[in-house]
Order: C-alpha cells, then structure tokens, then sequence
C-alpha cells in the first residue's frame, strides 16, 4: 500500500483506488484537471444510475470502491422509475444537464461517456469490477467499448 493518509486502512484503500481511477480517467481523455474528471466520472455515473432499474443501480454501485460509491449513491432515490432512455442523444444531454452546474469547463458528453464506458471496461478486464454492461440500457450498448476479451 501507498502512504498512510487517515490512519484506517479501509479509508485509505479506497481513496488511493478512487485516485488511480481517476487519474486513468484523466489519462483517457486527456485531461490535466482530477477536479474536472471527478465531475465527468461523477455525472456519468449518475446518468448510468438514473437509468437502471433500482436493482441494477444497486448492482452497479455495489461494484465500485467504497468513496466512489458514496458518491454514486448520493441524492439517489430508489423509488423514482428510471429514465427512459429512448436514444443515445438523450443520455448525451442528461450528462450534460448533470455537468451543466460546472460551467468553468467545456464538456463533450460523448467523449466523456465512452471513455468512463472504456475505464469500466477495464476494470472488469482487470477483475477490480463484475462485467456491467449487460445491464446497460440498450440505446447506450453500443457506446461500450468492444472487449478484448474472448467470451
């Protein structure tokens, strides 16, 4: 493990994994801005949330490390029916809706969501993740990488 940043080892696991993420983020699309590509993984996420069945919402956030999750979960309500999401373009705009409020930055909705589609690829090629996307609504299949894998 790295260095010792709250003294628990639960805390610090799971911000050392929320930074390599980010930071592979960061990589993929580019960026220099972690602050930035926080608020893209994090709008992204909650587009991929409002989307599912609570089910599959639940599954989801279950998959990712414990400082991700709250995040995830945040303002969450289980109760609402998911957004129907009939096209890609309409998910392109509810992930610009979420990024609206950070106005200082320019966003590019599906670059953006193909590159957090692509980390969690990886991270399910890498077995820090189950393969989610399966449960993806199935206007959105398509903007999921290709896996490399055999199946």
């Amino acid at each position: 493990m790295g260095m010792k940043l709250t003294g628990l080892d639960v805390f610090d696991s799971t911000i050392q994994t929320t930074n390599a993420w980010l930071k592979e983020l960061m990589l993929e699309l580019n960026w220099s801005d972690r602050r930035k590509a926080y608020l893209a993984l994090r709008a992204v996420l909650h587009g991929l949330r409002d989307s599912l069945s609570a089910r599959d919402a639940v599954y989801l956030g279950e998959q990712l490390p414990a400082l991700l999750r709250g995040f995830y979960f945040d303002h969450w309500d289980p109760g609402k029916p998911p957004l129907a999401v009939g096209s890609r373009a309409e998910f392109f705009s509810k992930i610009a809706a979420n990024l609206g409020r950070a106005a200082e930055y320019t966003w590019n909705p599906e670059v953006i969501v193909r590159a957090v589609f692509r980390l969690l690829e990886r991270k399910a090629a890498d077995g820090e993740i189950d393969d989610i996307h399966h449960i993806l609504p199935h206007s959105l299949v398509d903007l999921w990488p290709p896996t490399l894998r055999a199946a």
